[in-house]
């Protein structure tokens, strides 16, 4: 989130997806946040839109200790002050009820009311306190939120819990997605199963870091809440804070990370390491499927930068390119135009930068076409670069010629879908 950033701790990035730090393998298992244990979810629709599930909950009938990540925007949905409040009173919880359709943002003192009528709510219907829940909003924002028929609604939304799949949670946090994001994963910490999973929300307003996205987290490891926190800004730095649609940042970020605890291991830094690098591929994992599903998108684009003198260098350079709407068409238009690249790396203003030392290009499975060298353009095929283009995915791959720090980034292309996306934005 930039102002939809999110507040992060510095670390070293690659190029590669999956970095791995303990060589640990994963696999992929059904059923999204209920692939773990005392997990329900739930997900209805109550009239935040016209139709469509806009309504959801995550229920932790024993409890959950949470840590959680917001936007930086100045301005703000009231369900951040409202959770930011709550996590730094307490760390567990027993449900988080997320609804779609309305931000609930910039809505005066009845934002904050509202939130607080939402937590009272459901807390009545699931017979627990409601400083055990935390709110998430997401969708149009300054529109006062209708909560007349609220109770019936949360009424029905707790009815229909299930810990089977969170298939329908996933569902009611969207907005202008067009996909479902969601996975679980399962590994090993000293020979001990351990289990992540997440579902997340995202299309458009998304640029580093963040964007009008929402990702909830779960895993069944034995961690307190100032690990989970540390854990979770350094693996959203390496996901959600490098993926751009738009170059537009969001007041409701939320990425909050869940922990029922069952399974404890020694807290040593090689288990924390291993459990750090897991929490990073399913961060990333969703980070790709939102850039992947945006607004009126057709190609994901990676942004790979390489040779930087320093870290903050290649960040910023890759991030640049990433949101230049001039870079997105062009890659919308299958032109290999270098020049609009080496434009964004130039107006970065990096601290040291060598023009005749920069090299781009584009890439695909269709093949590599190298545009420049040695401070000046190279001849070559261009029917070849279009069809390095064609394909949905691509890389954009620059080498700055200057030292060993590299880092990559998410983006897609700009088409003429993403003005029409927004037309059913409330259905």
């Amino acid at each position: 989130m930039s102002e939809s950033q999110l507040a992060t701790t510095t670390t070293t990035t690659t190029t590669t997806t999956n970095h791995s730090t303990s060589h640990q393998s994963s696999k992929a298992i059904p059923g999204g946040l209920c692939a773990i244990e005392n997990v329900w979810v739930s997900g209805v629709h109550s009239g935040f839109k016209h139709r469509n599930k806009d309504l959801a909950l995550i229920y932790f009938p024993k409890g959950a200790t949470m840590a959680a990540v917001f936007t930086k925007n100045a301005i703000q949905s009231h369900h951040i002050k409202y959770d930011k409040k709550r996590l730094n009173e307490q760390a567990t919880f027993k449900a988080i009820m997320i609804n779609s359709g309305n931000a609930n943002t910039f809505n005066g003192p009845k934002g904050d009311t509202d939130v607080q009528i939402m937590a009272n709510t459901l807390a009545s219907k699931l017979t627990i306190q409601p400083d055990e829940v935390l709110i998430c909003s997401t969708g149009v924002i300054g529109v006062p939120m209708d909560l007349s028929n609220f109770e019936d609604q949360v009424a029905t939304l707790t009815h229909n819990l299930t810990d089977g799949d969170s298939i329908q949670a996933a569902e009611a946090i969207m907005t202008t997605d067009t996909k479902i994001k969601q996975a679980a994963i399962a590994f090993e910490i000293e020979g001990q199963p351990v289990h992540l999973a997440a579902i997340a929300k995202g299309s458009g307003m998304i640029h580093p870091n963040m964007g009008t996205m929402l990702s909830y987290i779960v895993t069944d490891l034995d961690l307190g809440q100032e690990t989970l926190q540390q854990l979770l800004k350094e693996s959203v730095n390496q996901s959600f804070n490098k993926i751009s649609v738009d170059g537009d940042t969001s007041p409701n970020d939320t990425v909050i990370l869940a922990s029922t605890n069952k399974v404890s291991v020694k807290p040593t830094k090689q288990n924390i390491l291993i459990f750090q690098e897991k929490l990073t591929e399913i961060c990333q994992m969703m980070a790709q499927e939102i850039v992947a599903d945006g607004e009126g998108a057709t190609k994901f684009v990676t942004v790979a930068v390489k040779g930087a003198a320093g870290q903050a260098d290649a960040e910023a350079i890759a991030k640049q390119v990433a949101t230049s709407s001039l870079v997105k068409t062009a890659v919308y238009g299958q032109d290999a135009n270098w020049g609009r690249v080496l434009s964004a790396i130039g107006q970065t203003q990096p601290d040291y930068l060598d023009p005749a030392k920069v090299q781009i290009s584009f890439i695909s499975d269709k093949g590599e076409v190298p545009t420049c060298k040695n401070g000046q353009g190279l001849v070559f095929d261009e029917d070849l670069a279009y069809e390095i283009l064609s394909e949905t995915d691509i890389t954009i791959h620059i080498d700055l010629g200057l030292g060993k720090n590299q880092t990559a980034v998410w983006t897609c292309d700009m088409t003429e879908d993403y003005i029409k996306v927004n037309a059913d934005y409330r259905s």
